[in-house]
């Protein structure tokens, strides 16, 4: 049975959720079709027995298993797939909305406006307003929900205008809409500043004429997010002014508490965006804020999302600790996170920070034994590797070795189809510089000024700082 929509569906489900789906199905309300119950159990039964083998069902083996005695009826099994499908899809909604009762309430609330339904409608509101006010974290989202419930009452109160409280609708329906409006207009503005980071563009996010004059009007700068975003922006447009940086720093220390953590995360990878930019600009200083970062992400409890660690942020988190001298933090944050990284790449990712720690701890044996035999598909690790043991190799003078794994990188770099021709250059040259290290006379100081300068006069991304490092050990000599 070929991959369909419902497969790939269902092995999305966790078996809670396949368990919960199965009840789902078998609630005549939503499903009277006996037949659906029985092509889940088979679908089912593979999931959980082998997931592996879930596309390899054929279609007229399911159907002998569904009806022993009649001929196979290709239609008839995909109409029955379909509607199987479309039920998976109906019960995602409904489990989506209990882990949202506000929007439940507030639909309620809609639902309910009936002059013979007011006292019901009067104990929705209340709870309404109960579940926003005991919301401390404003997201947008927060926003657009006191908008929403403003708007109920205020559309009820539309239909009789001559009420004698219709202002007291209209006005905070308005200002719930501006504020709910600003905070999302304030977020995709940042949104597009960060595209234009990474990504050449002409397009451009409008902003009508004095909005950025309006938003300084006190009841604005009273709502977290606005000042959050502001500082933002500010940090992202005049990245050389470091006091708007401080003052995100200030402001997020400041309203922690009333912020989601969505959008906690996402200010605090813009700080350390900001960070490496400061790094790259050669203020080393920059790699202690970096550190301070990411413990303060841990403590707010928001390193992790769904439940998974990032990649690249479990890599950076080790590295920036690496850069500062907090090795035994990098070694138990190495041991307490692996767990958390995705599970194809976590043996990877855990050898390669080993080896980069151990690299710093100067324990060389323990880099060798860990990458000697180790080859990564990926590039990335690929190439960190290689530069790790090319670092191991001189420091222990084992020149022999250091010379075969310079000849098989360079192997490496020209075979390679990913890799860019300017990046391979860059890898190249380093490969010489480290091999014209090896053969440095540490009596002669000209020559090693000389080497000093030719790599000083070279501007790529290469790890020119471990060769510097190298360079004054010889000139001290």
């Amino acid at each position: 049975m070929s991959r369909n929509k419902l497969f790939s569906l269902l092995q999305t489900f966790s078996k809670y959720d396949l368990n919960r789906f199965r009840k789902f199905l078998l609630s005549p309300y939503f499903n009277d079709h006996e037949d659906l119950v029985h092509l889940f159990e088979i679908i089912n039964h593979t999931l959980r027995i082998d997931p592996e083998t879930i596309d390899s069902l054929e279609k007229e083996d399911v159907w002998k298993r569904l009806y022993p005695k009649r001929k196979f009826d290709d239609a008839h099994l995909r109409r029955l797939s379909s509607e199987l499908h479309h039920l998976a899809l109906r019960f995602l909604v409904e489990e989506a909305r209990k882990q949202d009762p506000l929007s439940e309430s507030l639909e309620l609330q809609r639902i309910l406006e009936k002059p013979e339904l007011q006292k019901h409608l009067t104990g929705v509101e209340r709870q309404i307003r109960k579940q926003i006010q005991s919301s401390p974290r404003q997201s947008t989202w927060y926003y657009l929900a006191q908008f929403q419930m403003n708007w109920n009452i205020y559309n009820r109160a539309s239909k009789v205008v001559s009420t004698s409280d219709f202002m007291n609708k209209l006005i905070p329906a308005d200002q719930s809409l501006e504020h709910f409006y600003i905070v999302q207009k304030l977020k995709f503005y940042v949104a597009w500043l960060i595209y234009r980071g990474f990504r050449s563009t002409k397009q451009e996010l409008e902003v009508i004429q004095g909005f950025w004059e309006y938003i300084q009007l006190p009841q604005f700068q009273s709502l977290p997010l606005v000042r959050i975003y502001q500082n933002v922006i500010q940090c992202l447009t005049k990245p050389d002014e470091e006091y708007y940086f401080n003052e995100l720093l200030k402001n997020l220390g400041k309203f922690e508490s009333n912020l989601t953590k969505e959008d906690l995360r996402e200010c605090y990878y813009i700080a350390q965006n900001y960070c490496a930019f400061k790094v790259n600009q050669g203020k080393t200083e920059y790699y202690q804020v970096f550190f301070g970062l990411f413990k303060s992400i841990i403590k707010l409890g928001i390193l992790l999302e769904n439940g998974q660690l990032s990649e690249g942020v479990f890599k950076n988190m080790v590295t920036i600790s690496l850069r500062v001298g907090e090795f035994d933090w990098a070694e138990e944050f190495i041991s307490e996170y692996v767990v958390y990284l995705p599970t194809g790449i976590r043996d990877n990712a855990r050898t390669f920070v080993l080896a980069n720690l151990y690299s710093h701890q100067k324990r060389h044996e323990k880099v060798i034994e860990l990458l000697r035999n180790v080859e990564y598909s990926d590039v990335v690790y690929s190439l960190g590797s290689k530069l790790i043991l090319l670092r191991t190799y001189y420091e222990l003078g084992e020149y022999l070795a250091l010379d075969s794994l310079i000849d098989s990188f360079r192997i490496f770099l020209r075979r390679n189809k990913v890799m860019s021709k300017s990046l391979k250059r860059e890898y190249n040259s380093f490969l010489n510089f480290v091999k014209k290290l090896t053969t440095l006379d540490v009596a002669n100081p000209t020559a090693i000024d000389a080497f000093h300068r030719q790599v000083m006069a070279v501007s790529s991304s290469m790890p020119k700082k471990w060769l510097l490092d190298k360079i004054e050990e010889l000139q001290k000599k």
